[in-house]
């Protein structure tokens, strides 16, 4: 990551510009996409500029967005509407202000009918039961915790996860679809071009960026370098490290400075900072310690550059310790129905069947973010069964990993609780203790005081027992990982805030660069749903030069 210091200049007309536009995109990415897409359609003359090729982590992403009151819902027969969704998110502590998530709510529906106008394909078929995402032929689910008996007091559920329509992971094509779009009504892509600083006026006011661009003949390199961090390719962390370094030296050694004008404004939309081992040490340095157990789910241009651009010139962060760190328990649905998590010292720390992000993170608040699920045999070859077959289109995603993990992760068997603690390194004492307690809620069916459903609740008596490793740096089954905090934004229009609450004159931020919908809870699908929103925000306000008429 290479952030200079700005150019400050009184006028732009000391400069040499090599190109201009109305809006200029840095990171053309889900977010980028859609806020380059909504100021063409306003009327903005848009540049999108692109570290790489294009396609961000929402290329890699499983293509889901959540809303509530759509057709497709309704397709399915399932009755919702924005308000429910408000007060469900409302109770999950979402960091908005009560205004813009209404408003988020509200429009949820629209944008996902927005999307669709532009080649986004939904359908409205829906997967019940608890999974971290739906076998192929299903496109609504549960992508929260909205069916979880904590949260059914709160907003009445619903499956608002909407997946785009075609077989395994649809963000390519979510992204694909949105560029297709922007391209056929003018808006301009310039590849292979990472912004390195901004440009800045007397009065503080964003004049444009200075681009490394690389010449034609070192693009294919470049993009190679590129493809080698596969967000979903396990095992790939070492590798892909390098891979870091080498696009780096090939920028530092190639790049072609270059000043690009924005005349209204400068959106910064390239992503978080999971790709940058120094940044994420800084801010969760246990989690980067452990990073070759992770699936870092990001592309390579989610190096934190975006966040560092605004921080050059006075942009305020926030949130930036807040991770999604994944550990899903199902599929296999037997392992949420049949175990329970304990950390070191044998005690239990969350509701197993809460969303996957939500285990992760409390997760890596256990000692040495150690933790293990403990079940008795029938559920724990239930649940090898049901990994075997989760699903069409579901095996090498989320059927083959618990296989590898139980083969490989480090699983233990034991005819008594506490002759399987001491094989992990649990307190036996503790385990037992915690087991004792559990099965007593369990025969009572519940409340339990974690929150775990009491349909889900099942006692732990029948030896031998299993206990199979979840913690994080289990290299065997990488939890799914990345950044959520960024720059703070002002909710009405994406500008980027001082500290002082002041925005920064033609600087927005939006995706992941930006605190926005999901940077405190998380569930799957407000990520793109957020790339929707505050790019549309961005992309509209900086269209109609509302910064520089503030000036």
């Amino acid at each position: 990551m290479n952030v200079a210091e700005p150019i400050r200049v009184a006028s732009p007309d000391e400069l040499e510009w090599a190109d201009s536009a109305d809006v200029v995109v840095v990171g053309y990415g889900g977010a980028g996409a859609a806020a380059a897409l909504q100021a063409r359609e306003e009327g903005a003359d848009v540049l999108a500029l692109d570290r790489f090729g294009g396609g961000g982590a929402t290329g890699y992403s499983g293509g889901v967005i959540y809303a509530a009151g759509t057709p497709y819902q309704r397709e399915a027969g399932i009755e919702d509407n924005a308000e429910e969704m408000y007060k469900y998110l409302k109770a999950e502590q979402i960091p908005l202000k009560d205004d813009t998530l209404r408003r988020f709510c509200n429009g949820s529906a629209a944008d996902i009918d927005w999307l669709a106008g532009h080649g986004v394909p939904y359908g409205g078929n829906a997967f019940l039961d608890k999974t971290a995402f739906p076998p192929d032929g299903y496109w609504l689910y549960y992508s929260g915790n909205e069916n979880t008996d904590r949260f059914r007091s709160a907003a009445r559920p619903a499956p608002r996860g909407h997946r785009v329509k075609t077989p395994g992971n649809g963000g390519w094509l979510h992204h694909e679809a949105l560029r297709e779009a922007g391209e056929q009504r003018g808006v301009r892509v310039m590849k292979h071009a990472p912004v390195r600083r901004l440009v800045l006026d007397g009065s503080g006011n964003v004049l444009g960026v200075e681009v490394a661009a690389l010449p034609q003949d070192k693009q294919e390199e470049h993009q190679r370098l590129y493809a080698i961090v596969d967000a979903w390719k396990p095992f790939n962390n070492t590798r892909a490290e390098k891979a870091v370094k080498a696009a780096r030296e090939l920028e530092e050694a190639h790049g072609q400075p270059r000043l690009i004008r924005a005349r209204n404004g400068v959106i910064l939309s390239s992503g978080g900072f999971i790709n940058n081992l120094e940044m994420l040490a800084k801010y969760q340095p246990e989690v980067a310690a452990s990073y070759k157990g992770l699936l870092r789910l990001g592309s390579l241009g989610c190096d934190g550059s975006g966040i560092r651009l605004g921080e050059s010139v006075g942009g305020k962060t926030d949130l930036m310790t807040n991770l999604f760190i994944g550990s899903p328990l199902s599929p296999p649905l037997a392992y949420v129905k049949g175990g329970i998590l304990v950390n070191t010292l044998g005690e239990r720390f969350t509701a197993e069947d809460a969303y996957h992000a939500e285990i992760g993170n409390d997760v890596i608040r256990q000692p040495g973010c150690k933790t293990w699920l403990i079940l008795e045999a029938d559920y724990f070859w239930k649940a090898m069964k049901e990994a075997a077959n989760p699903g069409k289109g579901m095996f090498m995603t989320w059927g083959l990993p618990p296989l590898v993990n139980a083969l490989l992760g480090g699983t233990k068997r034991a005819g008594s609780l506490a002759k399987l603690a001491r094989k992990i390194g649990v307190d036996p004492d503790g385990l037992v203790r915690t087991v004792e307690e559990f099965n007593a809620i369990s025969d009572k069916g519940g409340p339990d005081p974690h929150g775990k459903s009491p349909d889900k609740l099942h006692a732990l008596r029948k030896g031998p027992f299993y206990a199979v490793n979840f913690a994080i740096d289990n290299f065997w089954y990488p939890s799914m990982a990345f950044t959520l905090g960024g720059l703070v934004v002002d909710e009405a229009t994406g500008e980027v805030e001082r500290p002082d609450g002041s925005v920064i004159r033609g600087l927005y931020a939006a995706g992941r660069t930006a605190v926005g919908i999901c940077s405190r809870s998380y569930m799957s699908g407000l990520s793109i749903a957020d790339t929707v929103f505050s790019g549309r925000r961005a992309g509209r306000h900086a269209a109609s030069g509302g910064a520089r008429q503030a000036v």
